[in-house]
């Protein structure tokens, strides 16, 4: 190897340093030597080997240092040092060319500028931007971030250069006390995950004296989902849904003390009141429930429940602690006493009086919940529960769930329902409906079951004049009228009826069929006129009921 001097074509000097002859005769770079650009600029001084860069050298560009540290094969690998506008920018290992292991970021110098005299008077706040691990040029592992003016700002995990995994973020602030000064750090303001720098996760948030104010589910940046709120004492002040950080949807308030104060809606940071906005709503749906045919004893539940609830509520507007009760039912009685009709109307009362989220209404039998075969039922169980939740379950002919000891699938499906009952107590509400006599029988087998039951409503058969009643709405609703002569047949041929001992007698179901079957006489008669009016097509008349009664219309519509 001898030291020699390589030109470029206009005569100006490209290569000043160690050569050897290849095995083609022709020099090339070996040992130490500088590179210069066609402008006289050094472009590298250092080690070649075979005319490559190899082992120590540095890098510039226009004069200034880019580079200073180990190459292999012409690339940047093992220790080394990048530099930026000539200063320091980057210190630590290298592969291929870009940042790959350990190593440290630094802060240009105009972003420090403002906290240079802080820098001086307490060196162990001269920190860099960021020190840690990285792959293919970015920040990727374990690391720490400072704060320009030295502070630390985060430590955690790092991915394609973000704050991303699981990490803690400290306060920034621009005048920190001296012990924040002595410690280099601020107090916690989040633990927890992060998605692309910010909060993403499951997390705890801390004030700015240490003390944890909440924790939960964050989403972009913010307290999205389930989530726990405190008082500066730990005790929990709310536990349930967040959105942006506010209760908003189902959740339950506590007090200092940690008495349950309420449990129900929220909205935008504050629970559901009874507004005279609401108070309107719920007086339409008593004023349905009061206008339907008899029903005494589901009346007399459903106003005691509502005005429970309302007290319960203005308990909680003096910070006294609500007291919390089961919202199930029972439902016994003969089919068409007004079971589903009422069940609706409770789904929406709740919704308003904030037990409820949504109030909506689902429909089911022992089909609907039980499968071919043990083990699918829970799941059939769970989808009829996942489309329920927020309102009303209605599980019609209930008793039939449990044939016999031996029904493995109704007793699977119980089980299902008991433990749906206790993860959606909060907003779920069950109704069983039945037969009264099985229904009895049902909830004595089923004891886990009759205890997440405390209001038990009896539909009495309707009496013949509440049949009559119910036959008279029905013509109102949908635009039909008669005179005093059909009204008399009508009530008359009811009367006839032995009500209270036909098995299993349909009630309302038998007057709506009642209904739909005059319906249906009187437009065999009107087909038969040359022309009809709007008045004809609105009125029974004597001759309808005559002929349903020669037709046993009364007696065949069981």
């Amino acid at each position: 190897m001898v030291e020699k001097e390589l030109y470029y074509p206009d005569g100006k000097l490209m290569y000043r340093g160690g050569m050897k002859k290849n095995d083609f005769g022709h020099d090339i770079y070996d040992g130490k030597g500088m590179l210069f650009d066609q402008e006289g600029e050094l472009l590298f001084e250092g080690e070649f080997a075979n005319h490559v860069k190899q082992g120590n050298g540095i890098m510039y560009l226009k004069g200034k240092k880019v580079y200073q540290g180990e190459f292999i094969q012409n690339k940047k690998q093992g220790s080394g040092i990048l530099y930026k506008d000539g200063n320091l920018y980057y210190e630590g290992q290298f592969r291929n060319d870009l940042m790959e292991g350990y190593g440290i970021l630094y802060y240009e110098e105009e972003v420090i500028a403002p906290y240079q005299a802080l820098r001086s008077q307490y060196p162990h706040l001269n920190r860099p931007y960021y020190e840690g691990e990285f792959a293919h040029g970015i920040k990727k592992g374990k690391g720490k971030q400072y704060y320009p003016n030295g502070l630390l700002q985060y430590e955690g995990d790092f991915i394609w250069n973000h704050m991303q995994g699981a990490g803690t973020l400290y306060y920034a602030t621009e005048e920190p006390t001296m012990e924040e000064i002595t410690n280099g750090v601020t107090s916690v303001q989040y633990k927890g995950y992060f998605f692309e720098d910010t909060r993403h996760g499951k997390g705890k948030v801390y004030s700015r004296q240490g003390l944890l104010e909440a924790e939960g589910q964050f989403k972009e940046d913010a307290l999205t989902g389930k989530g726990t709120l405190y008082y500066a004492n730990g005790q929990a002040r709310y536990i349930g849904e967040l959105v942006n950080g506010q209760m908003h949807g189902r959740g339950d308030y506590f007090n200092e003390d940690g008495k349950p104060i309420y449990s129900g809606e929220f909205t935008n940071g504050k629970r559901l009141r009874i507004t005279p906005e609401i108070e309107r709503e719920i007086a339409k749906l008593q004023a349905q429930l009061d206008e339907l045919v008899g029903l005494p004893n589901a009346k007399k539940e459903l106003h005691n429940l509502i005005n429970f609830i309302k007290i319960q509520s203005l308990r909680v507007d003096h910070g006294l602690t609500s007291f919390p009760i089961t919202y199930h039912l029972v439902f016994s009685g003969n089919p068409g006493t007004g079971k589903t009709t009422v069940a609706r109307i409770i789904g929406q009362i709740y919704k308003h009086l904030g037990v409820l989220s949504s109030g909506h209404f689902v429909e089911t039998d022992r089909a609907g919940l039980v499968a071919g075969y043990v083990g699918q039922t829970a799941l059939k169980v769970q989808e009829v529960v996942d489309k329920a939740k927020g309102g009303v379950l209605f599980i019609d002919e209930a008793y039939s769930l449990v044939h016999d000891k031996q029904d493995a699938f109704g007793r699977e499906a119980i089980d299902s329902l008991l433990k749906a009952m206790e993860d959606l107590r909060d907003d779920l509400v069950i109704i069983v409906a039945g037969y009264t006599e099985l229904m009895e029988e049902f909830l004595l087998a089923n004891p886990g079951f009759k205890s997440r039951f405390n209001h038990f409503v009896q539909f009495d058969n309707f009496s013949t004049e509440e049949l009559y009643e119910i036959f008279a709405m029905l013509c109102r609703q949908n635009d039909y009228q008669y005179g005093e002569a059909f009204a008399g047949h009508i009530r008359e041929q009811l009367h006839q009826m032995p009500v209270e001992t036909i098995p299993n007698f349909s009630n309302g179901r038998y007057i709506r069929n009642l209904f739909e079957k005059l319906v249906t006489l009187q437009s065999n008669r009107l087909i038969q006129q040359s022309s009809i009016s709007k008045e004809d097509l609105m009125t029974f008349t004597e001759e309808d009921i005559v002929q349903g009664m020669a037709e046993q219309l009364f007696a065949n519509t069981f």
